[in-house]
């Protein structure tokens, strides 16, 4: 009887706890950096992008409308790929190239290959003087 009295006031206590944790908002605004962090899209431009730092870079697509290409860089970051937007400027037009990058040194291309293979993506390895 002791233990279920001792159990129920530890199991209060926590909840109280938690409750008035999420009551004055913290912890709330660290979820919502991360949910922002999480959902923002790379876009580099070619003319600014530094030397690539990347073991390789893999371009899926290449779009005009920029929505298209931010809704499939979304759908292969759910799928775990480290996507970006490329912004280039072709003729006075803005086109857009979806990629997938190198997340260190030691990833290797065959697997992020694979992958794509296996999810039925068409691709292309840029060579590393044009990433």
């Amino acid at each position: 009887m002791k233990e279920r009295i001792v159990g129920s006031i530890t199991v209060i206590i926590l909840l109280s706890v938690v409750l008035i944790l999420i009551l004055q908002g913290q912890g709330i605004e660290r979820i919502e950096q991360y949910n922002q962090q999480k959902d923002a899209i790379v876009v580099e431009g070619s003319e600014t992008a530094s030397p690539s730092t990347f073991k390789w870079v893999i371009q899926i697509q290449t779009f005009e409308d920029y929505q298209q290409a931010e809704d499939l860089t979304k759908e292969l970051e759910n799928k775990r790929f480290n996507a970006f937007i490329s912004k280039k400027d072709i003729a006075g037009k803005e086109i857009y190239r979806v990629r997938i990058r190198s997340r260190d040194l030691d990833d290797p291309i065959e697997t992020t290959t694979r992958r794509l293979a296996r999810s039925n993506y068409s691709y292309e390895i840029v060579p590393p003087g044009q990433q």
